[in-house]
Formats: C-alpha cells, structure tokens, sequence
C-alpha cells in the first residue's frame, strides 16, 4: 500500500448534513493499496460496486446480504505482528476511541490509528464493544473520533475502554475469532437512514489476490455532495468467496 488504510467511520444519522459527513467518512475512511493489479472477477466487481453504492444509500439489507457470516471472513487475518501500545483513550457518552502505535506485518500499513468503540446500555457484560480498527497516519475525512474525554463520568470509562481494546486485539492476535464476535459492535446491523445530497456517481476497481484466498480491491470513487461539491475517493476494500458467493468484509473495510 502505499498511503492510509482506513476502516468505516460511525453510522450516519438521519439524512442532512451530518449524515453526508458520516457517509464520507466511511468512504473516505479505506487504504491505497499496492500497485500490482491482475483482472477483476465480474462477480467480486458487482459485490464491490454493490456494497459502495448500498453505504451511500443507507440500503441495510443489502449491506447485510453482501457480508460475510463467518467469523474468520468477517475479521479476517490479524493485521498487527504484535500487540500494539494502547495510548489516549478518549470517551464521549456511547462512543470511544484509543490511539495505538506497534509493528505490522504488512510494511506499507502506517502502524497507528484508532481503535473505536460504542457503548452498549442493553448488555450487562462487555458493554464496551470495537466497532472497527483503523489504520492511518493522519486522522480520515469526517471521522467522528473523540478528541477527548470531557467529563468525569467519560473520564470513568477511560480504562474500560482501554481494556476492551486490548482483549479484542489480544484475540485477533490468537485468531480466536469467536472472542472477537463477542468483543465486537455490528455497524451493518445499524445503519440508519442514507444522507440526503450524497450521490456516487462513478467508481473504478482494481484487483489483486492477497495471498490469503482473498481479493484487495482498489477504488477511486467519484462522488458529489449536495449536487454541487465533487469529491474524489481512494481506498481499498476485501473481497472473499463465502459459500459459493463473493462477500465483502465490513470489519477489515479499509478507505
């Protein structure tokens, strides 16, 4: 790769402003990835396409059908050689981050970024859950990341957070997926309502095999805001054969 690898940023609200934010930031939120590319698999083009239009849309169920269920496609390999240092937690209400720093296994991988997470009032164990894991040397377009903890009851939750990052990596790291299922918050299974005013209108793929039985997908999307304001989008995300249909991983999306 040879800029930032981004996940998905938080669910967008209901349709205006913010919401036209939240979906950049999940389209702008996945990362450049290597420039050795081979043709691409008309069906892992269709998901891929797919899925980018169904993030603008706010379309749920289709997000939700393109996924994979299995555990070992959802997360995917375990990105970090090591476990990484755990650094500025940051709490707002429901929603949390920490900075982390380490090695990678994947040299073009900035190793820093983000861990976020959301805060579950209807559970009474591991309440604190990851949403996603980005990897980025500079903080991705209209990510909705805390820039710290305000107040004392936010400060509260500071080493909860920390904790709740640590094991979900920590589990990463053993490739004990059914951990990671536990310790994880489902974006997909949230997504709200589309942003009003965001249109994609152009996106062109590439592909090249991982060596893991998947496929890195290279975009450059095209995108307008509020019919007026032209954006254009790089990143990459993962495409995998999941009984016998081309799945796209919502957890190691990367913009």
């Amino acid at each position: 790769m040879t800029s930032v690898r981004r996940k998905l940023g938080w669910p967008s609200g209901p349709g205006g402003v913010g919401a036209a934010v939240g979906v950049l930031a999940a389209i702008a939120m996945l990362a450049v990835g290597a420039r050795s590319w081979a043709a691409l698999d008309q069906g892992a083009e269709r998901a891929a396409t797919t899925y980018l239009n169904a993030i603008v849309s706010g379309d749920r169920a289709v997000l939700m059908q393109l996924s994979p269920s299995k555990p070992e496609n959802k997360f995917g390999p375990c990105p970090f050689a090591e476990m990484p240092r755990l650094e500025s937690p940051r709490v707002d209400a429901h929603r949390a981050a920490v900075v982390f720093k380490g090695k990678v296994k994947d040299r073009s991988l900035p190793g820093e970024g983000a861990v976020t997470l959301t805060l579950l009032d209807h559970v009474k164990v591991d309440r604190w859950r990851v949403r996603q894991v980005g990897f980025f040397s500079k903080m991705p377009l209209g990510a909705r990341i805390p820039k710290r903890s305000i107040s004392e009851k936010d400060k509260a939750q500071e080493r909860r957070v920390v904790d709740a990052a640590k094991r979900y990596i920590a589990a990463w790291l053993k490739g004990d997926y059914k951990t990671m299922e536990s310790l994880s918050f489902d974006w997909v299974a949230s997504v709200d309502e589309p942003a009003r005013g965001v249109r994609l209108r152009k996106v062109d793929l590439q592909a090249k095999g991982t060596g893991d039985g998947e496929t890195r997908i290279n975009f450059t999307a095209k995108v307008t805001m509020f019919r007026v304001v032209p954006k254009t989008l790089e990143g990459t995300l993962f495409a995998m054969r999941e009984d016998d249909q081309w799945k796209i991983r919502a957890t190691e999306l990367t913009f």
